[in-house]
């Protein structure tokens, strides 16, 4: 009978934390790569340990330095061991397990709020992530996924955010209708991104508190969440253009918002 060595059973346990269920059970997520691993021990974030391919790639042995100065547990695993616990196509060379960085989302709508952005149906990990790297980018003061919006903790997510996570304030599993409510009655006017909308992005005065509306990738925002935001903006194209990626038009939105502001203590 073969007998599973100590690292194995690690390897395997871990590895289910790809899995939406027990993420949300055990409360942890894996952060895949060198960028989100050492966002992850920067930050005040609970790090629980970390697995690292060796021989280590050039500037890993970094991390494990870090890792050390935090008292962060490093295993040291092999190339096979590491596609076990990877989801990406290429393995990244090191992963961490960390603790879920959320807030909640009414702790967040105490806080004095300026521009905050809400994802209401983004399926896309790709685009959640990407949004959620912009909006940090800018210094946004909360990003909303909306309960239909895809988990954050996907580990297509967390690659795309790129160490966001770990900085950027944000609560998962809103109700947007709800949402809206609050954020108006906190004075921030509301903006759905809306490709069919009259009125461009860069007409509207965005030195004043605002909340931008992103919906899916197919669709856009549902009809009845249109109708409870207080404008819908579109970005002006070209005659014949395809509507943009919801994550570039995030970046549009958001930085048309930091420059007016920057402009505007000028």
């Amino acid at each position: 009978m073969r007998i599973e060595s100590a690292q194995n059973r690690k390897i395997r346990s871990t590895r289910k934390l790809l899995k939406g269920a027990v993420r949300d059970r055990e409360m942890k997520f894996l952060v895949e790569g060198a960028t989100g691993v050492t966002e992850s021990l920067s930050s005040r974030s609970s790090v629980e340990e970390i697995f690292l391919q060796v021989p280590a790639a050039p500037g890993l042995e970094e991390i494990a330095d870090l890792a050390a100065e935090k008292g962060v547990v490093v295993h040291e695993v092999s190339e096979q061991a590491m596609k076990a616990l990877s989801s990406a196509a290429t393995p990244p060379g090191v992963i961490a397990v960390a603790t879920f960085t959320e807030t909640e989302a009414g702790s967040l709508l105490r806080r004095p709020m300026s521009l905050s952005v809400i994802l209401a149906g983004v399926r896309d990990p790709g685009n959640a992530g990407t949004i959620m790297r912009t909006a940090w980018a800018v210094g946004a003061d909360a990003v909303f996924f909306g309960n239909e919006s895809v988990d954050v903790y996907n580990p297509k997510v967390v690659r795309a955010a790129a160490g966001a996570l770990f900085h950027q304030p944000f609560a998962r599993g809103v109700e947007v209708a709800f949402l809206l409510e609050k954020l108006g009655k906190k004075g921030l006017m509301t903006v759905a991104a809306d490709p069919k909308a009259g009125v461009a992005y860069d007409e509207i005065d965005m030195t004043k508190p605002c909340a931008f509306v992103f919906g899916n990738e197919a669709w856009g925002v549902a009809e009845d969440l249109l109708g409870k935001t207080d404008t819908l903006a579109s970005i002006s194209m070209e005659s014949g253009a395809e509507s943009l990626n919801v994550a570039i038009a995030a970046a549009v939105f958001l930085f048309e918002a930091r420059r007016q502001r920057r402009e505007s203590v000028q």
